[in-house]
């Protein structure tokens, strides 16, 4: 079910893609353009870039510019597979099998 929020905080940001709070702050300042406010509210609609900006930085290991140019969508990704794996992804589908299997080996409640 997608979510109804129309702002996220910062540490939900950093929550959602996975990434340290510090990244996810430079991310926000690098290429958002928001208001200043004492705390930090950032639309639902940036997401997507943000998560842009993640797949730039971690599977195709882009930097500075060319970052830049890839998130703002002037250059295509650098090969039709990435060059590195996704960690977290492949981390929490393998989590996802194993409390699966284990789910499936608890015995039936008596």
């Amino acid at each position: 079910m997608p979510s109804t929020k129309r702002y996220y905080t910062l540490q939900e940001i950093a929550a959602l893609l996975h990434v340290p709070i510090h990244q996810a702050r430079r991310w926000v300042k690098l290429f958002l353009t928001l208001p200043p406010h004492k705390t930090v509210r950032i639309p639902a609609e940036a997401l997507p870039l943000l998560r842009r900006a993640r797949e730039g930085a971690y599977i195709y290991r882009l930097r500075g510019d060319a970052l830049l140019a890839f998130v703002e969508g002037h250059t295509a990704p650098p090969s039709a597979h990435p060059p590195y794996p996704d960690y977290p992804v492949l981390l929490r589908e393998i989590l996802q099998e194993i409390e699966a299997c284990l789910a499936e080996m608890e015995p039936p409640p008596a």
